[in-house]
């Protein structure tokens, strides 16, 4: 969720890794991205400059690659289709948009545009190299339209005020949000969702709940 005061320029070089690594098929990936219509144009121009340099081709071909072949057929298949459901209700392709020519499972590192509220590769996880960028004009339309999917995973909020920071964060139906950073991890702090994102927590000392049980034991003192 970028607004209207956020640096657009260092949420777009973060994105690019939030976004697209491993090919897109990371759970918390940023594969949604909600900006202020006053700043959208800008953003998706940088955006777009920072997917069109990321580098294409087989894992084990060189330390520069940061896109891979996705995991399998079947999986490819459904990350075409969405692609395809996508161009046949006319929205936009900023870049990518279909699969590489070649041997190998890949897909074009994708940034779809202009996506309409509630458009089925916005609300659903794709899990590959798409990232889809939607539109808000005020804080309350941008929590509604966020929090209107049956995930919730993980969220990040870009903006310079710490007041907006600290109440859209709260605001997010989300296990974890970052605040001006995505997908930055720590072993100290829990990792989990909310709704379909499942129950539990991996990491942090809340990780050890699903290995313990807890066992109560009530004395009577006066007997």
């Amino acid at each position: 969720m970028i607004f209207a005061d956020a640096n657009v320029e260092e949420a777009a070089e973060s994105l690019r890794v939030a976004s697209f690594w491993n090919s897109g098929q990371e759970c918390g990936a940023a594969c949604r991205v909600l900006v202020h219509e006053s700043v959208a144009d800008k953003f998706v121009e940088l955006f777009v400059a920072q997917v069109r340099e990321l580098a294409i081709g087989e894992p084990g071909s060189g330390d520069d690659i940061e896109i891979g072949p996705l995991v399998s057929k079947a999986h490819f298949d459904r990350v075409v289709g969405y692609l395809d459901r996508a161009a046949q209700r006319g929205i936009r392709v900023a870049i990518g948009g279909t699969a590489l020519a070649g041997t190998g499972y890949f897909v074009a590192p994708t940034v779809l545009v202009d996506v309409p509220d509630g458009a089925e590769c916005s609300r659903e996880e794709i899990f590959g190299p798409v990232v889809t960028v939607e539109t808000f004009t005020d804080e309350d339309e941008a929590v509604r339209r966020a929090n209107d999917v049956p995930v919730g995973l993980s969220a990040s909020v870009w903006t310079e005020n710490a007041r907006r920071s600290h109440d859209i964060a709260a605001r997010l139906d989300s296990g974890t949000v970052w605040v001006n950073s995505h997908l930055v991890l720590a072993n100290e702090v829990p990792w989990g969702g909310f709704k379909g994102s499942g129950y539990g927590r991996d990491l942090s000392i809340y990780a050890l709940d699903d290995y313990s049980r807890t066992k109560h034991v009530m004395h009577n003192h006066s007997r």
